[in-house]
């Protein structure tokens, strides 16, 4: 959108007025630069592992008068005690910049100075213009690029800078939360009552402050005449919604297992222009829409335009109805074509740097390159196919209810089954199966980009696979308490997939881990199951030694240790976003023991079944002795692939058990008299 020009707003919008001044929060600001005092020194507990702490981060975004038209003006005040030198890299901050024709975004009134606490007095050390870089990200983006200097363990750094945008649809988003601790964050906005945004919160954390006010606002604009300005300055004046966000004592966000991106779990406000009155007129919807979204897409030279013409792989599409009438069979066919006409370079994109042809003569492409011209081959093989954007996970999730291409990374294949059915394909890893994504893949919902906006939805990325994890042990145990036998493992869905790219030698390694140092294979393996579509299966011999001096009258054993679930990997305590498997988990081990003659079991772990409430999983243990043989037999199933924050402490919970029942030994006794 380019900037609204003040020659037609002032026809109908301005109120010339003398008496008013623009009302901004009366609110005090939390931060004033150049303020820092002794007493900012001094840690918190709560702050002690942190390698630094952001003592107040300060942001003010308003619509204000400008030449020819209405401007963004952000400011923003950042104060950050660095505790270790593990904080040093939050003394480079970074500041992006959109800049489009002739307009742009410029920062203003940028300072920074570091104090340090020398002899018990305050040393300020200012950044010099040598400490600051601009930068070019690509055709519309830059950034200014700026180090805090003389950083120490203990010192303060602190910034202040002002984005002057000629963009009133960009207004400022704001982050809340970060790696570290945060004490004060605070973000107003003041918007005149020409213009409405769409909010968008992102949060698992409350505000300490969330108001908003209707409030006086005047500003002034200078009217251009003919490309020149005449100096008058024209006063205009209306009602302003006065917004205020703050948060306090934040914690910081930690990796932890089983997320996607960080980005979606900051706390943040994100901001999109939705409305404009002007001129008497009814409002303006100038939001972006999905619809909008889809025709843009398909009329762009790096995305649609490639997909309505023959591509090379067009002649031997052509054969394959015959071939394959079923369609599910002839996407497969056209999937594996397509994989050895090109391999994947591991580039995450939404759009081709090439046409496909080109791609195809490198023998290489990116991910849209790829699955682009899977979708264009799918439909000279006759299928209904379609492209399906979506966010990968290490991107972040969509936000359903602000559509914004930039959200998007990734495309996949769409192929709509004669019985309706969606199946989704992806070209880039020759390990997946038709019908699978992979795993990267697996973030909530994928937009459909079709010719039909009627047929433009959104399709669930949740996959019917799940993470299946099966093995089966049949052991001999020796009087000594050696154990010898053979093992059989399985890996299906996404477990096969994982296993698959792990390889035979590490998995081997990674089983051999497992089992423990005392536990030989003494022959080498292969796995059995090519087709990606099948479980992958592994055989082996097992031998566990032990005592070496002979006989022993008591055996404990603990064998589900060595083949199922020994540790919790849920390790925080409490957890205030959602647990994200991406798939639903399946763990299921049967070991077998035949006992020698005269050992009976005096002991073993009794029955227990776990479930977790909303239908969130199950855990199935059991342990018995037939004769002289003992069976146990564990499964763990969690179908669900993301379980809320308020489920938690209940699945960390059966986590915990699930490990403890499988450390629970055997007992197992000789009788007495009986000769080995």
């Amino acid at each position: 959108m380019n900037t609204l020009r003040i020659r037609q707003r002032l026809l109908l919008l301005a109120v010339v007025c003398g008496g008013f001044t623009t009302q901004a929060q009366a609110q005090a600001e939390p931060i004033k630069f150049g303020k820092v005092s002794v007493a900012d020194f001094t840690p918190q507990a709560a702050d002690s592992a942190a390698p630094a702490v952001v003592l107040c981060d300060f942001g003010v975004s308003k619509v204000v008068g400008g030449d020819d038209g209405f401007r963004l003006n952000f400011e923003r005040t950042t104060r950050i005690l660095i505790r270790r030198k593990a904080g040093y890299d939050w003394a480079t901050v970074e500041v992006p910049l959109y800049h489009r024709d002739e307009d742009t975004e410029r920062v203003k009134a940028l300072k920074g100075t570091t104090y340090n606490l020398e002899g018990g007095k305050l040393v300020a050390t200012k950044m010099g213009s040598e400490s600051i870089f601009r930068d070019k990200v690509d055709e519309q983006h830059n950034t200014c690029r700026f180090t805090l200097p003389n950083v120490k363990e203990g010192s303060i750094i602190e910034f202040t800078y002002t984005v002057d945008s000629d963009f009133i649809f960009n207004l400022q988003n704001w982050q809340f939360q970060h790696t570290i601790p945060v004490r004060w964050s605070e973000y107003r906005t003041l918007i005149p009552s020409y213009y409405k945004y769409k909010q968008i919160t992102r949060s698992y954390l409350p505000f300490t402050v969330q108001e908003e006010k209707s409030v006086p606002y005047s500003t002034v604009i200078r009217e251009s005449i003919d490309g020149r300005l005449d100096n008058r300055d024209i006063p205009i004046s209306t009602n302003a919604l006065s917004s205020r966000w703050v948060m306090q004592n934040v914690p910081a966000l930690q990796e932890e297992p089983f997320m996607t991106s960080a980005r979606d779990y900051f706390s943040s406000i994100e901001f999109e222009l939705a409305i404009i009155q002007s001129f008497n007129q009814p409002p303006k919807d100038v939001a972006n829409t999905w619809e909008k979204i889809a025709e843009e897409l398909l009329k762009d030279e790096q995305f649609g335009r490639d997909l309505n013409r023959p591509s090379p792989l067009a002649a031997a599409m052509a054969e394959l109805p015959a071939r394959y009438p079923e369609a599910q069979a002839r996407a497969t066919a056209v999937l594996a074509q397509v994989q050895q006409a090109i391999k994947y370079n591991s580039e995450e994109r939404l759009y081709i740097k090439t046409s496909l042809k080109q791609a195809i003569q490198r023998g290489q492409g990116n991910a849209a390159e790829v699955n682009l011209l899977l979708v264009q081959a799918l439909r000279e093989a006759g299928l209904q196919a379609n492209a399906l954007i979506l966010s990968t996970r290490s991107h972040g999730h969509i936000l359903l209810d602000m559509p914004v291409l930039a959200h998007f990374n990734y495309v996949v294949a769409h192929v709509r089954l004669p019985d309706g059915r969606d199946f989704l394909l992806d070209a880039t890893e020759p390990l997946v199966p038709a019908g699978m994504l992979p795993e990267r893949c697996l973030n909530g919902q994928g937009r459909l980009i079709t010719d039909t906006p009627a047929q433009n939805r959104w399709v669930s990325l949740a996959p019917a696979q799940r993470h299946t994890v099966y093995t089966k042990a049949d052991l001999t145990l020796a009087p000594n308490g050696a154990l010898q036998g053979k093992g059989h493992w399985e890996w299906a869905g996404y477990a096969g997939l994982e296993a698959r790219g792990t390889g035979t030698t590490d998995l081997v390694r990674a089983i051999r881990q497992q089992l423990g140092d005392e536990t030989t294979i003494p022959a080498p393996a292969q796995p059995s199951g090519t087709d990606v579509s099948k479980p992958l299966a592994l055989d082996l011999p097992i031998q566990v030694s032990g005592s070496e001096d002979g006989a022993v009258g008591t055996i404990y054993l603990s064998p589900m240790k060595q083949f199922g679930l020994t540790s919790n990997p849920l390790r925080a305590e409490s957890r205030y976003f959602p647990v994200d498997f991406g798939m639903g988990r399946d763990g299921t081990h049967i070991i077998t023991i035949t006992l020698p003659k005269g050992y009976t079991a005096t002991e073993l772990p009794k029955a227990q079944v776990l479930t977790l409430p909303n239908g969130g999983g199950q855990f199935q243990y059991g342990c018995v002795q037939q004769g002289n043989t003992i069976s146990i037999t564990s499964r763990l199933s969690l179908p669900k692939a993301q379980y809320p924050a308020a489920e938690y402490s209940a699945l960390r919970e059966l986590y915990d058990r699930v490990a403890a029942k499988h450390a629970e030994p055997l007992v197992l006794s000789k009788a007495p008299g009986t000769q080995p």
